[in-house]
């Protein structure tokens, strides 16, 4: 993320872009990169810090694809605000991290995908798996890099991954492939 945004930084000041600022929630990158952009903010990432952000700024727009999953969450909410988002647009976020959506891309694009399903029990999902065949991979929908993502090759592993799974994304379904 930290490479996309100063890459970002870099592209928008070499086409002339005024005030490019970051807002960075994270000071391990703030301390090698505080000087590549017009202005750093250290601040968490919230609808209420960008909002404020914007007002104080006055920014034409705002970039969150380049960011966390926290920058991506926030765009649907940005829009709705009448925020303008620049780069990636709040639908295709969602078409990209809404498996059905991306499922329904998939098949228009005639791109082959493994049989898939997104589960809000246990018992659902166990026989999803039962029937697919081990090993299933399990994960939850919106979230980047990765977490509480796992191979599952049994069902004695199943429970306790997909608990860990809807934990780190409770206002999703899990999604098992």
């Amino acid at each position: 993320f930290d490479w996309s945004t100063m890459n970002l930084v870099e592209g928008l000041k070499a086409e002339g872009v005024p005030g490019v600022a970051v807002l960075n929630s994270n000071p391990e990158t703030v301390s090698t990169d505080y000087d590549r952009s017009d202005r750093l903010y250290f601040e968490e990432i919230t609808f209420e810090r960008v909002r404020d952000l914007v007002d104080f700024e006055g920014f034409a727009g705002i970039v969150t694809c380049v960011g966390s999953q926290l920058a991506q969450n926030l765009t649907p909410l940005l829009t709705m605000c009448g925020i303008p988002i620049l780069g990636t647009s709040a639908e295709s976020i969602d078409t990209a991290e809404d498996r059905a959506r991306f499922a329904r891309l998939l098949e228009r694009l005639k791109i082959p995908q493994p049989a898939w399903q997104a589960f809000t029990t246990i018992e659902e999902a166990a026989s999803f798996a039962e029937d697919v065949g081990y090993p299933v991979l399990v994960r939850p929908s919106y979230v980047l890099s990765g977490q509480a993502m796992r191979v599952i090759t049994g069902r004695h592993d199943l429970a306790r991954f997909l608990t860990e799974a809807a934990r780190i994304s409770p206002e999703h379904p899990v999604v098992i492939t």
